[in-house]
Parts: C-alpha cells; structure tokens; sequence
C-alpha cells in the first residue's frame, strides 16, 4: 500500500476542499493519505498526525499544495527522509510545481503507476564559523542570502574559494545560489541562469558598490567562505528567504554542497527550458 503525505498551504486551500479531494482520490485508489491533526477536522478522513516530520518521514511521496515557497519549506525537511516531493502550483511563478490544480489527479495516478520520475535538486548548506567555533549547519534547496535588515547600508564581505581569496567586496549583500534557486533572487539579481541538474554554485552581489562587481559561477565541489566585515548589528543570513540567522562582525560563513538532495517528482514530458520560456513570459505580460 503506498502512502501518501499531504502538505498544504492553508492561504491557499484555507478549507482544504480542494486537498480533501485529492484525499478521496488516494483513498478510492487503496493508498494510505498521511495529513497534519489540524486538517482532519476539515477532511474527516485519512491517518493525521500532530508532526509533519512523521509525515515526511513515513510517506512514498508528498504532495505539496501551494507555490514555490511552499514546496521550499517542505523539501529542507522532506531531503532529511529521501522522500519526493510532487507539487501543485497554487501560485503565480511555480517553478518547482510539476502540474497545475486542475492536473494534479492525473499526476498522482501517474506516480501511483510507475509513469514518473525524480529530479535530484543540489542543496547548499551554510555553517557560521564564530571564534572557530562552528554553529548549526542549515540547509536550502534555492539560495542563502547575506544582507542588512532594517537600514539600508552597505556591508564589506570578504570572500574565498578553496582557501583561495577572491577579493573582498561592498554591497548590500550576496547570493549564494543553486541551480533551482537561479531562477529565484538570484535572477531578480542580476545573476545567471543554470540548469537545475547541474552541480554548480553562483555568487551574485546585490547593488554593489564596484563596476567590475560580476556574477561568479563555481563548481558543486568548492567550498566558499564570506567573511563579515562590518561592525553592524543588523546583519543576516536568511535561507531560502524563510530561516534567518543574525551575524556579527568577523562572522565566516562556510558554504557547500550538502550531503541531502530535494527529489522532484515530474510526470510530464515538460522539461526545464519549456517552464523558463513559459514562466519568462508570463512575467512580461
């Protein structure tokens, strides 16, 4: 029997109406729906559980109701468990959606029959070094992001690659993206664009006060270090622009390829260059 874990965001399906048929539908076909407690009062059926954890961690799949920041919140805990994640745009730029609302019951027969696959999505993951102590690794699936909250000041950021110094740079921040967040902030940015299967890391400042300050793209492999150089008080990192941490001066923020990977469920044909196309234009209408 498969099982399989529903997550939704409430702002977009506030009644879980549309979630609750999606349950019926698992149900009819002799699966096990996994939901939150908070949801079944709302369903009525399906196996709830007071920790999404136990949902992420018992499911074949998960499927994710709601946009990209949805589906981002879901898979730094669902990469923990190896457990894919299908997605329903219910938002506007659904990047990492596989299908639309109206195709989801096509897509999760068709993950129930076999006629699937899973994309490995790279993640990044970003320890604070803080008087050679080492702090908490936190990982993301899009971008970690270094700026100042409140005021807008420019902050000093040393940065090297492989022990190697790159230069030390003023700006109003950087972006340490992956492939899958290059679409995010990081092409709001300025920065390029790269292919979600490949193993890369972009550096992308944001207004910087230098002309030669360009984009940078390393490999999955490389391990960057920026350093805060500026004695401020309101300075963050913030992952996949939901976690933030507050940083102080001489803080070093270590970054690499995490040993965790998010699986994106796709059951349709459509690939990468398809969505860009289709997604670019929608912005400019």
């Amino acid at each position: 029997m498969k099982k399989v874990g529903f997550i939704t965001n409430t702002d977009k399906d506030s009644g879980f109406e549309y979630t609750g048929e999606l349950v019926d539908f698992v149900l009819e076909k002799g699966c096990q729906a996994l939901i939150p407690e908070g949801a079944l009062r709302y369903i009525g059926k399906g196996t709830a559980f007071s920790g999404v954890e136990e949902i992420y961690e018992q499911s074949d799949f998960v499927v994710v109701l709601g946009g990209d920041g949805t589906i981002l919140r879901v898979a730094r805990k669902t990469a923990l468990f190896n457990t894919p994640i299908l997605g329903v745009n219910f938002g506007t730029l659904g990047y990492l959606a596989d299908v639309e609302k109206t195709d989801a019951k096509t897509a999760i027969e068709a993950v129930l029959n076999e006629k699937y696959k899973i994309e490995k999505r790279m993640m990044i993951e970003a320890s604070v070094v803080r008087k050679d102590s080492a702090q908490d690794r936190n990982i993301a699936l899009n971008e970690v992001c270094i700026n100042s909250s409140g005021f807008t000041r420019l902050i000093s950021l040393g940065i090297e690659v492989n022990g190697q110094y790159i230069d030390t740079f003023r700006a109003d921040g950087v972006i340490v993206s992956t492939p899958t967040g290059s679409t995010a902030y990081n092409l709001s940015a300025g920065g390029p664009i790269l292919n979600p299967s490949t193993e890369l890391m972009t550096i992308t400042h944001i207004c910087p006060h230098a002309l030669y300050a360009r984009p940078i793209v390393f490999s999955g492999d490389d391990v960057l270090k920026i350093k805060i150089e500026s004695n401020y008080n309101n300075i963050q990192m913030t992952l996949d622009g939901k976690q933030s941490i507050q940083l102080r001066n001489d803080d070093i923020i270590k970054i690499k390829k995490s040993k965790y990977n998010t699986g994106i469920i796709k059951t349709t044909d459509t690939n990468f260059y398809d969505i860009l196309r289709r997604k670019m234009v929608e912005v400019r209408v």
